[in-house]
């Protein structure tokens, strides 16, 4: 046959032929590796997986209070967790966080389940979040398993654990609302102070220059003015008049010079804010309006920036009181996990199998080459107890 194939071109049959002849070798080979295989897999220890799933609230930290953190945006938005991170990203770093594994590792004395003789902590740590997982499913629901040899324990750990996560959520909700309201309460104080501060330099204002509506004061201010200008041009038409027909020496004529030097007198006193009228609400300090004018622009506008900004902060001071006394979990359970029935590893049959093909396919390359040591004459001593090996092994399965 051998010298057939060398005449030909080597056939699939060709290589069936040969591992036909093979295959007692091949057979009683895989019948001692699975068995041996399937007696390892029942010795090794058998774990149980429990998971329970829960839900996502949409309320997150609270409805209002996340809107309003949201609507400061900036700096603050981020710091009190108004602006990026969602709640499902929260959990979620809550269940990886070392804190939260170590509080079940200590709860459940999983060091001791573990046995490592070194670097305990850190070993039982990375080996804790390997058992532990979370993860979401189709549903958009949070899924947190245990894999623990003892399935009670697995499901207890699990459930635990779900527990524990809500606890540290409604910790931090409560710290961050706390946090929030801090700040919103100090603003708001400060916010009254600055309104009563403003409120108490308008007064001041009003009563030091007799303004009240600096519009509206003007424009009489103006006209009062104007009245007594047209009064002075017409007593001094009446002066110059006497002055041409009757003389400057003539007594109505002084009667009305008297008149004009006295008006004058009276406008310029005004102006100056001088006299009796000084307290007059009418007659306005002509001379210092620029300054009057910017200063009450400039004390209106703080009082209507405090008073604005108390329609702001009066309704989130009060929204984050109501948040900090709420009690609302982020988190529903939708299936507790309980005791598993069937184990989750090892996967006996995969093992099993694997090893099967395995060993069939590592065993192709020993049957060829014995077959072309069998039929070819040897070229060096390597071969020649190469083909001794070979012809102790074919002696033994009895392959002629």
């Amino acid at each position: 046959m051998q010298d057939e194939m060398k005449n030909r071109d080597v056939t699939l049959t060709d290589h069936l032929s040969v591992l036909f002849k093979w295959k007692k070798f091949i057979i009683i080979n895989l019948i001692i590796i699975s068995a041996i295989t399937t007696g390892i897999t029942f010795l090794i220890p058998e774990y149980f997986k429990a998971t329970t799933t829960v839900m996502i609230q949409d309320s997150g930290e609270g409805g209002l209070l996340s809107g309003m953190v949201s609507d400061l945006g900036g700096v603050f938005s981020k710091a009190f967790g108004g602006g990026g991170d969602n709640t499902e990203n929260k959990l979620f770093g809550f269940l990886n966080s070392t804190q939260f594994s170590e509080n079940i590792i200590d709860k459940f004395k999983l060091t001791e389940y573990y046995e490592f003789d070194k670097y305990v902590r850190e070993n039982t740590l990375k080996a804790f979040k390997d058992d532990f997982k979370s993860d979401l499913n189709d549903n958009g629901f949070i899924e947190v398993s245990m894999v623990h040899k003892d399935p009670q324990k697995s499901a207890e750990i699990a459930n635990y654990a779900v527990g524990l996560l809500v606890d540290m959520n409604q910790e931090y909700a409560k710290t961050y609302a706390t946090k929030y309201r801090e700040f919103v309460e100090k603003r708001y104080f400060q916010n009254m102070q600055d309104l009563k501060q403003a409120e108490f330099d308008f007064e001041k204002f009003q009563k030091k220059y007799k303004i009240y509506a600096i519009p509206e004061q003007l424009e009489a201010s103006f006209s009062a003015y104007a009245e007594l200008e047209k009064e002075l041009a017409l007593d001094i038409l009446r002066r110059d008049v006497l002055s041409e027909t009757q003389g400057k020496n003539n007594p109505n004529y002084r009667l009305v010079e008297t008149q004009v030097n006295l008006m004058k007198d009276k406008i310029e006193k005004l102006k100056k804010g001088e006299g009796d009228e000084k307290n007059s609400l009418i007659f306005i300090d002509l001379k210092n309006i620029p300054e009057i004018q910017k200063n009450y622009l400039q004390i209106k506008r703080e009082l209507e920036v405090q008073t604005k900004l108390l329609e702001f902060t009066l309704p989130m001071y009060e929204q984050a009181v109501m948040e900090e006394q709420k009690s609302i979990p982020a988190i529903t359970v939708i299936d507790e996990a309980v005791a598993p029935e069937l184990k989750d590893s090892p996967k006996k049959a995969l093992i099993i199998l694997s090893i099967f093909f395995l060993a069939l396919f590592f065993q192709l390359p020993i049957i060829f080459r014995g077959y072309k040591l069998k039929n070819n004459t040897p070229k060096n001593d390597f071969e020649k107890k190469e083909k001794k090996f070979y012809e102790k092994i074919t002696s033994v399965y009895g392959i002629k």
